[in-house]
């Protein structure tokens, strides 16, 4: 009876060693992807959404405001490194062209809200608008999946560039004049 009982332990214990180890043949790691398109996020050539958020002042800003002209759409928290980086190429980019560059901070992933944008701003002054998004709606509407995301946008508010990950001046330019 006792060497049953062995046999049998024997090949239950061969039998989830033998299915753990297909289980790693399928996990097979995936390869990372460069194609923009798969990184979420609204595709070039749509309608962008329109939405309305407060700016830090507490006053409700639209996108429509900004009908019959191009603006740039900026998807940025003050813990994110790329958007730390980035955000003096969107500063001189607004400076030097005249397009407003709307700032959305992510605020529901900010720590302690609204003072960590403002602390930010503090070490990276501008004078576009910078949106807070505390509930995280356009975040989500624009489909947001990295930071910094960023959408350029034609005088008729259609996407025509967007890019996951830190833009410098020249490729906004680039995009802008892509357009013109």
């Amino acid at each position: 009876m006792g060497t049953l009982i062995l046999l049998l332990i024997a090949g239950l214990a061969y039998k989830g060693y033998d299915e753990y180890m297909t289980s790693l043949e399928k996990d097979q790691t995936a390869p990372i992807v460069q194609d923009e398109s798969v990184l979420g996020g609204l595709e070039v050539g749509k309608q962008a959404p329109n939405f309305t958020l407060k700016t830090l002042e507490g006053e409700p800003l639209t996108l429509s405001q900004y009908q019959g002209k191009p603006v740039v759409i900026n998807f940025w928290a003050s813990w994110c490194p790329p958007c730390r980086d980035e955000f003096p190429e969107l500063v001189s980019f607004e400076e030097s062209t005249a397009i407003p560059v709307l700032g959305i901070n992510v605020t529901k992933n900010e720590r302690r809200g609204k003072k960590d944008v403002e602390a930010f701003l503090e070490e990276y002054p501008v004078k576009f608008p910078i949106l807070l998004d505390e509930e995280a709606t356009v975040e989500q509407q624009y489909r947001v999946v990295a930071l910094p995301t960023t959408y350029v946008l034609d005088e008729n508010g259609i996407i025509v560039a967007k890019k996951t990950g830190p833009v410098d001046e020249a490729w906004l330019r680039e995009q802008i004049d892509a357009e013109r």
